[in-house]
């Protein structure tokens, strides 16, 4: 059960989209919580990336002196634009009468996020999240060095959400994805409507109806009911699976962050840019 997530927050489009979810999904589940205190604490952390601000590049002979002003000026305004991200994010959540913190640090940005999220139960961060405050010419980065080392599930969101209670589970059995699976279920990120479908890809159809049944069975242990699909793989397993995932528009995809056979190709390579770019609703992700 969850207690405590931490947000990652800048001035992107789908860093707004998750602080709007992250404060909706705190209020609901105090809702449920039945007068108990029993209330979820949102961490919000702006890094502004000074290593990435200061990085080396080619100046002219006699322009090191404006290179420092240039960095200079960079990094202040990255701090000011940090600084009003953090009292816009104090201001919603006391608003909405949620318990936070407002995190301010400096650093590489995904290496702050991993050690911030030591103390939550979940990282929430925009697709197109950076840090950088306009300064950044690699939007997302942290986002997909955050899947590939992080002790934390980490919950990405686009834009904008789709409005249904479908959700996506992606089972092939490995560890990552038993962990996805395990993380989501036991965090409780879903509401009372929230209709489950888990997919399974193989070239074998025993295998898959196998898989799918070990993922009924865990799911019916925490009451939980699902739909089951199988799907041939035919072609790319992340073709298949992004083809399901817009059939269904679900309101997210919970898949292990990576994995050996049936998803590894998900979220490795052009396969991740695919999956984090291409979907229109959040990833779970877990490893």
């Amino acid at each position: 059960m969850i207690r405590s997530a931490l947000l990652a927050l800048d001035n992107s489009p789908s860093s707004q989209t998750a602080l709007d979810m992250a404060i909706a999904f705190c209020q609901r589940y105090a809702a449920q919580a039945d007068g108990k205190i029993d209330e979820i604490h949102l961490s919000g952390v702006a890094v502004v990336d000074i290593p990435g601000i200061k990085a080396p590049t080619s100046v002219p002979l006699g322009a090191v002196t404006y290179k420092k002003h240039r960095d200079d000026t960079l990094i202040q305004d990255a701090k000011d634009r940090a600084e009003g991200i953090l009292k816009s994010f104090e201001e919603r959540c006391q608003s909405a009468g949620i318990p936070h913190t407002a995190i301010h640090s400096e650093g590489l940005p995904y290496e702050q996020i991993e050690r911030h999220a030591l103390r939550h139960d979940v990282i929430l961060i925009g697709r197109d999240t950076n840090f950088h405050y306009e300064t950044s010419e690699e939007i997302g980065a942290t986002v997909r060095k955050l899947l590939v080392d992080n002790a934390r599930p980490v919950i990405v969101y686009p834009s904008k959400m789709p409005d249904n209670h479908r959700v996506v589970i992606a089972y092939d059995g490995s560890n990552p994805s038993a962990h996805a699976l395990q993380m989501w279920t036991l965090l409780k990120i879903r509401s009372p409507q929230t209709e489950i479908h888990v997919v399974s890809i193989s070239g074998e159809q025993a295998k898959a109806e196998a898989r799918l049944a070990e993922a009924t069975q865990y799911l019916k242990f925490h009451n939980l009911d699902c739909t089951c699909h199988y799907i041939p793989k035919e072609r790319r397993v992340v073709e298949l699976l992004a083809e399901k995932v817009n059939e269904l528009s679900p309101r997210m995809v919970i898949l292990g962050a990576y994995g050996q056979g049936g998803f590894k190709e998900t979220l490795f390579g052009s396969s991740t840019n695919q999956m984090l770019e291409s979907a229109d609703c959040p990833l779970f992700l877990y490893k």
